[in-house]
């Protein structure tokens, strides 16, 4: 079990009923298991001559968005919410399940052409970061990529970020995630899901096409490639 097993806490039915919450407090509250978060993130940011700045959403983005601005010598832009900023530069709201939420920038913190890495604890359904994406653009500033500690791939909300999105920790699984699968019989180890037949099974599909059922403890890994067909394993936490 690694760190992120072991301090990333799951509470059920939390804050309602049927979600599963992802409490990253006992990780934040452990030093060394806080520091090898900030690192593992620093891993998957571009190279330093590829970004100026870190923009992060209030209030858990900034956790995380500070230490690796710092680090990098790069400026920190905060996407506060409304009322936070005594000089609002630009205004970007967007939608929640029920209503809608907003988050401002100051004016001047970014400058046309800065290139500027969008930072969040969680993405889910992309929201908040399709607004900071948003706010990068109406300062004139270029979104390079977006970076968070979680993904809840089975929200899929990279589709609507638009830009090329990171996380040091998934959970789920969204359609068209290639697994490496333990193999049974003649079962091919590369699989591509399609949907979940049951809490435990899982619809796939064979690089051949062949319609099969598996169990998500067959999984050993989620399979990421490149434009080269380079493969890259990320954990499957359930």
């Amino acid at each position: 079990m690694d760190q992120y097993d072991s301090l990333i806490r799951t509470v059920v039915d939390f804050p309602i009923k049927g979600i599963k919450f992802r409490d990253i407090t006992p990780l934040l509250s452990d030093g060394d298991a806080f520091h090898q978060a900030i690192m593992d993130l620093n891993k998957e940011l571009p190279s330093y001559d590829k970004y100026d700045k870190i923009i992060a959403a209030e209030s858990r983005g900034f956790i995380f968005g500070a230490p690796l601005a710092s680090i990098n010598n790069k400026g920190l832009v905060v996407a506060r919410k409304p009322g936070k900023l005594p000089l609002v530069g630009f205004r970007e709201s967007y939608a929640l399940e029920y209503g809608t939420n907003t988050i401002e920038i100051s004016q001047g913190n970014i400058n046309p052409g800065d290139r500027v890495i969008i930072m969040d604890d969680l993405l889910a359904t992309g929201g908040s970061a399709r607004a900071m994406v948003d706010l990068v653009r109406q300062a004139g500033g270029i979104p390079v990529m977006a970076l968070f500690l979680i993904e809840l791939r089975s929200l899929q909300g990279y589709k609507k970020i638009g830009i090329p999105a990171k996380a040091i920790v998934s959970y789920g699984l969204h359609s068209g995630d290639l697994l490496q699968i333990e193999k049974k019989s003649t079962d091919e180890a590369i699989v591509t899901f399609n949907n979940k037949k049951s809490e435990d099974e899982l619809n796939c599909i064979t690089k051949d096409g062949k319609a099969i059922v598996i169990t998500k403890k067959q999984i050993i890994s989620i399979v990421q490639k490149d434009s080269d067909d380079r493969m890259t394993f990320i954990k499957y936490r359930d």
